[in-house]
């Protein structure tokens, strides 16, 4: 097998991976007065949204399904994951509150 074409399958096969956790790694850069703990939780965060979460956005958005724009999705995933938890988070207290519950 040619090895450019294992490295390109492999890096096919782990490019939503790698792009969500690099995005996880870069959100870093924008948070700022962190434990020790909480670095960590931020990329395991990020990097676990992306990967289970990518091609439910995809599919949701109609987005085109080649590699390139799934990467893209999951490296933004990856970014946004620290910023978008507590959002979702505020909203759903929200909205239990306005039921009471």
């Amino acid at each position: 097998m040619d090895p450019t074409f294992t490295g390109g399958a492999l890096l096919a096969k782990y490019g939503v991976a790698t792009a969500g956790f690099a995005g996880a790694v870069v959100s870093l850069s924008f948070l700022r007065e962190l434990t020790r703990k909480q670095p960590a939780a931020a990329v395991l965060t990020g990097f676990v949204s992306s990967v289970f979460t990518t091609q439910l956005v995809v599919s949701y958005f109609n987005l085109p399904g080649d590699a390139e724009s799934r990467n893209g999705v999951a490296f933004l995933i990856g970014l946004l994951a620290m910023n978008v938890i507590p959002c979702l988070k505020a909203l759903s207290e929200r909205f239990a509150a306005t039921r009471g519950i």
